[in-house]
């Protein structure tokens, strides 16, 4: 199963060009991904061209969009999204959209995020997908966020070992639950942060596992972000964009790249591939 995550600000490039068709080309050939994760999109109901959520779905023909918005606001004549999409060719078994923790914090700017939850079936086992995009400019609602999503993943992790009762029928019918999880995005976090060592506590046998150091232990990784654009990152290049998974899935972790090479965002496409979960294309497809 490959994955690819990219924060595509919006799909505005270094050059200035807001182009989604150039994102679409990107992660085209960056290979045959199964799932990915885009934050920073933008959907304006009232403009079929800014409508980048329908632009992306419709490059990708097989893959079902899950769009999660942060931001959800009057525009002229419709309405202005601002948040994360996913696209999944994998089947979504459940979908469920959190709206991240915003603790007061008047001394800097801020703004609403949110994060994408995806329950997808690989191969007859579920597999959890979170991809998020984290506060850049409050460190307090930034760690909020990072213990929110510890306590979700803790908490799933407790429900998929002591499931609920049987459900019903429809509505009723219990959801699937697994440990086999998975956090991606822009996290906003670098790795000499605390925020960063509260991910991956070490305190803990189930805690998450940043996914680079299981292949490359010891090797420097590739920057995701001020590779081009030194204007925004004036502290040059470095990473804010990870993949990390549960215990579960680390043995299944056979590469984890970053595209270097591309302009097309401030930040950089990375992919993650789990061994033996690939999802046939269908010899028709487009995308």
């Amino acid at each position: 199963m490959n994955i690819i995550s990219w924060n595509i600000q919006a799909a505005k490039g270094v050059d200035g060009d807001t182009r989604v068709d150039r994102i679409a080309a990107v992660l085209d050939a960056m290979g045959d991904a199964d799932i990915i994760c885009c934050q920073e999109v933008i959907q304006d109901t009232a403009s079929e061209r800014a409508d980048q959520v329908r632009q992306l779905a419709g490059r990708f023909p097989d893959h079902e969009p899950f769009f999660g918005s942060a931001i959800d606001r009057p525009s002229a004549g419709g309405r202005l999204r601002f948040g994360n999409l996913v696209l999944s060719r994998l089947p979504v078994l459940q979908c469920v959209l959190h709206k991240l923790p915003q603790p007061a914090d008047a001394s800097t700017r801020n703004m609403p995020r949110q994060a994408i939850e995806v329950i997808v079936q690989r191969d007859g086992r579920p597999c959890r997908i979170v991809t998020t995009h984290l506060e850049y400019f409050s460190a307090t609602q930034r760690s909020a966020q990072v213990a929110y999503l510890v306590a979700l993943y803790r908490e799933t992790r407790a429900r998929a070992a002591d499931p609920a009762l049987p459900g019903g029928p429809g509505l009723y019918a219990s959801a699937p639950e697994t440990e086999a999880t998975l956090f991606c995005g822009d996290l906003n976090l670098t790795l000499d942060s605390d925020d960063y060592r509260f991910l991956v506590g070490k305190d803990r046998d189930d805690s998450l596992l940043d996914a680079w150091p299981l292949l490359h232990p010891g090797t420097k990784r590739p920057p995701t972000c001020g590779v081009f654009d030194h204007a925004q990152w004036q502290e040059g290049p470095h990473c804010r964009d990870y993949f990390f998974v549960a215990p579960e899935l680390a043995a299944e972790v056979s590469a984890v790249t970053v595209n270097t090479e591309t302009d097309a965002s401030d930040h950089q496409p990375i992919m993650l591939t789990l061994d033996g979960f690939r999802v046939a294309t269908s010899p028709d497809a487009e995308g």
